[in-house]
């Protein structure tokens, strides 16, 4: 008997020259030549042992055990056409599993927000949200999509930019009524700055064109945390300065919660990236996702 992939290689050559009614057009169907359909019907009455078709000049007819085998043959045929609508469906459709990581000065950005919007949209798709803010490689932990700010440096990694983001000084009316405004950034020296320890790395202010490139002024502070919600909830409550990505304080700063201050000395552009493992064939689970992001990123930013 052979293997089961030569079975079904055998069984689908049958099928297509009852399908068609002849060795000619069953070839033409299945892409081979009449002599190897021929052959290739010829040899599964050898293994099976029984004759399946009678043969003449102008016609073909199956014999009873033929008629028997072929109902199998057009269930697998049938089976065959269902498992590839399965599987355009789904590059079509999200479904099943998404895992993403991201840091919390995102989720509690617009972006937590989009993130349940989508879900909404797709409740066939199971997400699997880890926040951390640690740059994890997606590839060894296994998340579908890393969302990060910055500079990306994993070159093996595919990304795609979703929206320019600002880092800019924030503070709450209360605090600046106390305390005053800084007016240039070395006057932070003088203030309370709440540092988010994902961004310990651009604690000091890096100014764009009105300083030369490099300067820096310390950020002092007595808090720092990895935590965006406590970091937001100090922030509110007029405990001191915050320097982050303009995502996180939007929805604040729209309301007048928050005031913008230095702007006269701005942080260099960056940008919120989606990034992923490549892949031979896109998922389109992620492909919707990020697109729904980016939309949705869009739009906020139109509407401001």
């Amino acid at each position: 008997m052979p293997s089961t992939k030569s079975l079904l290689n055998l069984m689908s050559t049958f099928a297509a020259v009852v399908k068609a009614g002849s060795f000619t057009r069953a070839a033409l169907r299945v892409g081979l030549s009449k002599s190897v359909v021929s052959r290739h019907v010829s040899m599964l009455e050898k293994e099976l042992g029984v004759q399946l078709m009678y043969r003449s000049t102008h016609r073909l007819s199956l014999t009873e055990a033929g008629e028997r085998f072929h109902e199998y043959c057009k269930d697998l045929e049938h089976v065959a056409e269902q498992a590839a609508a399965a599987a355009t469906a789904a590059r079509e459709e999200p479904q099943g599993s998404l895992r993403i990581t991201l840091p919390q000065t995102l989720v509690v950005s617009p972006v937590g927000a989009l993130i349940t919007r989508f879900q909404q949209a797709h409740p066939a798709v199971q997400l699997d949200v880890r926040v951390t803010s640690l740059q994890v490689d997606p590839v060894e932990e296994g998340f579908d999509i890393a969302l990060r700010i910055g500079e990306l440096a994993d070159s093996s990694l595919v990304c795609r930019k979703l929206c320019d983001v600002r880092f800019v000084a924030v503070a709450a009316a209360s605090y600046l009524k106390t305390h005053g405004t800084p007016h240039d950034p070395a006057a932070l020296a003088r203030h309370n700055c709440l540092n988010y320890s994902e961004f310990e790395s651009r604690a000091r202010w890096h100014t764009g064109k009105r300083i030369a490139r490099g300067a820096q002024a310390r950020l002092p502070g007595n808090l720092s945390t990895n935590s965006g919600v406590l970091l937001m909830n100090a922030l509110l409550a007029g405990q001191g300065i915050v320097v982050g990505p303009d995502l996180m304080f939007e929805a604040h700063l729209a309301r007048r919660r928050l005031r913008v201050i230095l702007q006269a000395y701005p942080f260099e552009a960056t940008a919120l990236y989606a990034v992923f493992p490549p892949a031979r064939f896109t998922s389109v689970n992620r492909r919707v996702f990020v697109e729904f992001l980016a939309a949705g990123l869009a739009r906020r930013r139109l509407q401001r």
